[in-house]
């Protein structure tokens, strides 16, 4: 099953070998061989470096991306899959269309490192996470996240509802609401380190760019609600697929829909916590990984194909059950 996984996989993804630079990554290279005093994506600029041409690039991306299908893989199967729904869950990313431009797009790196960041994290929790290598591979995974880019403080949000879901799987193990209130305090000093809420929010603001105070929140939550929508429907319907949709061009009630969406998604994981705890966490997976893009206001770049990789984590995780379960009915029926 490995082999075949391997083989689709680059029969997939054939193609990107012979591929040259695209939209942003020359300026990318350019960047990365810069000198940097911050430390927001150092671990990204250090892979372009290793990594300058396009050949290079693509085969250190496409590796990134065998990494992060078999980590998940192995995930789903501590939360509680069988071998054949973790199968399901490795198969439905390494082939899914909406991660391709992870994949290719050599700028949509950082994400790739946001999610391997955030997978080894979530395996340190779904595990003994209060002893010694437990915290080492959470904080490593917190690192690396936020060593692709600054929206890796997404782990903060994911460990604590990873170590939510095997609350009882443990015995003598600490409670849950501790790493929530750990990951609360983290969050709330690196907002103050920053210079506040509305720094945080705001930080787009460029000269010569559209200002991201000329937006309300209201504006800029139902514009990205709009871009949840469009990415779930390209989940199902390839072809809306482009690395450049115009979601200014979304209507309203499409915008409307997207957040109903959200607000149906959270409902599904409150109603289905006891019953189904992997549905329930794979739902809010994708709806947390979406908070900091719904809060953040980026006007050059609303949520895009690559940016949807990481919610899209926990669409990976309920077709993987879901796959599962139908499969495990059908078996009974026969």
């Amino acid at each position: 099953m490995g082999m075949a996984a391997v083989l689709l996989t680059l029969w997939a993804y054939s193609s990107v070998w012979s591929a040259e630079w695209v939209y942003e990554d020359r300026a990318m290279v350019t960047t990365a061989h810069q000198p940097h005093t911050s430390w927001q994506r150092v671990l990204t600029y250090w892979t372009w470096q290793v990594a300058p041409t396009p050949q290079s690039a693509h085969v250190v991306n496409l590796a990134l991306h065998g990494v992060v299908a078999s980590l998940l893989g192995v995930l789903a199967w501590r939360l509680g899959l069988t071998p054949f729904g973790a199968w399901i869950v490795v198969l439905t990313w390494l082939l899914s269309p909406v991660v391709v431009e992870t994949v290719v797009y050599a700028k949509a790196r950082s994400e790739q490192l946001v999610i391997l960041g955030a997978l080894i994290a979530m395996l340190a929790a779904s595990g003994r996470w209060w002893r010694p290598v437990g915290l080492l591979g959470i904080c490593a995974g917190l690192l690396v996240a936020i060593g692709g880019e600054p929206s890796g403080v997404v782990v903060l949000l994911l460990v604590p509802l990873t170590v939510w879901h095997g609350r009882d799987r443990w015995h003598g193990a600490p409670s849950w609401w501790i790493p929530a209130i750990v990951a609360g305090v983290l969050v709330g000093a690196g907002i103050g380190w920053y210079g506040g809420l509305r720094a945080v929010i705001n930080a787009d603001a460029e000269a010569g760019i559209v200002s991201v105070l000329a937006l309300t929140w209201q504006d800029w939550l139902l514009v990205q609600g709009g871009a949840v929508w469009y990415w779930l429907l390209a989940t199902a319907w390839p072809a809306l697929l482009t690395p450049d949709a115009d979601m200014d061009g979304v209507p309203m009630w499409v915008r409307w829909w997207g957040l109903f969406t959200l607000v149906v998604i959270s409902g599904v994981a409150w109603r289905t916590y006891r019953t189904h705890p992997v549905l329930a966490l794979a739902c809010l997976v994708f709806v947390v990984a979406l908070v900091p893009r719904l809060l953040v206001q980026t006007p050059r770049s609303y949520l895009n194909a690559a940016q949807f990789a990481i919610p899209f984590l926990g669409v990976a995780l309920a077709v993987g059950y879901g796959t599962q379960q139908w499969k495990a009915q059908w078996t009974q029926g026969a």
